[in-house]
């Protein structure tokens, strides 16, 4: 539908359960759909199924199921690579003249090996002189984490404050040393994942937010925001994230006009 022929007024002027239906018959995109969707508590949705439900807002409110509860992932269980021992190769990798070949092999291996394997391999990737180990450590714990390596973690990043380590910390550490270290974290890594390990009574500071960084951060924490400040949205692509947080805030005119310009 072209976006001249849409009128905003008519549209706001529908009920929440003709507007979801409006959109699912006209084309609209799902994300547009999730977000309206989520303007109204979940207890309501039921009242948008019945026999006469466009399959695009079963498939809508399925979707939003899952997102809520997709906690866990299932990885492809791959065969062992077969390789010399990794007794061998650390070895090889503690020496200056092979660590290169090492470095790689490794890298290549972590996943497959036993966890004590792992833990020798982490911790002298850890305590390596050269950032690119230090950061390769950090990156597969982001993804892969223990706490026995936290302390380890905080070691790197209190010695070189590099953005991998304050990442993991970011995720992982408790909520008292986010709090002690709020400042400098945020500096080392992001400002807004940081921000949101705060309590939502702690200040926001509005200058190291983007729009959409706002939104969500308000969202995830239900800080009161105006239609003012979050209409500053509608100047930056919209994304999936940008129109969940729209959904979860109420604000059903934004993202009509994000309707309108995806059908320019």
């Amino acid at each position: 539908m072209n976006r001249n022929l849409i009128n905003l007024d008519n549209l706001m002027a529908m009920s929440w359960k003709d507007l979801v239906m409006f959109l699912a018959t006209h084309n609209a995109e799902e994300r547009i759909l999730r977000a309206i969707i989520r303007t109204k508590p979940e207890s309501e949705w039921e009242q948008l199924i019945d026999e006469n439900t466009p399959q695009t807002v079963s498939h809508a409110i399925d979707t939003i199921y899952w997102e809520k509860n997709a906690f866990t992932h299932r990885y492809e269980i791959k065969d062992q690579p077969k390789y010399r021992s990794s007794d061998e190769v650390l070895r090889d990798f503690l020496s200056t003249g092979k660590r290169q070949i090492a470095r790689k092999e490794l890298q290549v291996r972590l996943q497959y090996l036993t966890p004590y394997e792992q833990k020798r391999i982490l911790y002298a990737f850890m305590d390596s002189d050269t950032k690119l180990d230090r950061a390769f450590a950090c990156k597969y714990l982001d993804k892969h984490f223990e706490p026995m390596y936290l302390k380890a973690i905080e070691t790197i990043w209190g010695l070189y404050h590099e953005y991998e380590a304050a990442k993991v910390l970011a995720h992982y550490v408790s909520d008292e040393f986010i709090a002690e270290h709020f400042v400098q974290l945020a500096e080392d890594y992001r400002y807004l994942p940081v921000r949101l390990r705060m309590p939502a009574s702690y200040p926001v500071d509005h200058s190291r937010l983007e729009a959409h960084e706002l939104i969500c951060l308000c969202a995830r924490q239900h800080l009161p925001l105006t239609e003012q400040e979050a209409s500053a949205v509608l100047s930056t692509p919209y994304t999936s994230s940008v129109l969940w947080a729209l959904g979860e805030l109420g604000f059903t005119n934004i993202i009509l006009h994000y309707y309108r310009q995806m059908l320019s």
